[in-house]
């Protein structure tokens, strides 16, 4: 979710403005609004008890963590090559 807003934020200069007017700073914006999408998911996948399950979990979201570290890079890569 971190990697979206952050792409999104620096493509959508309303988007931007929003998360500055509403959170003071636009990172504090994009903080707050993973961090509560974290606190959602974190609730909801502890109510399910099992290894297997929290195995998966986990490899899911070492996955995530990995594609969300490359949109960003590849994004800002763009933008120093400036391709965007």
């Amino acid at each position: 979710m971190l990697a979206v807003l952050i792409v999104a934020a620096e493509e959508v200069p309303a988007l931007k403005d929003w998360l500055k007017a509403t959170f003071y700073h636009h990172w504090l914006g994009k903080g707050a609004l993973a961090l509560g999408v974290f606190a959602v998911v974190s609730v909801a996948l502890s109510k399910q008890r099992s290894a297997t399950r929290l195995s998966t979990v986990i490899f899911f979201e070492a996955i995530a963590v990995c594609v969300s570290v490359g949109i960003i890079a590849g994004f800002f890569l763009l933008h120093l090559l400036k391709l965007v």
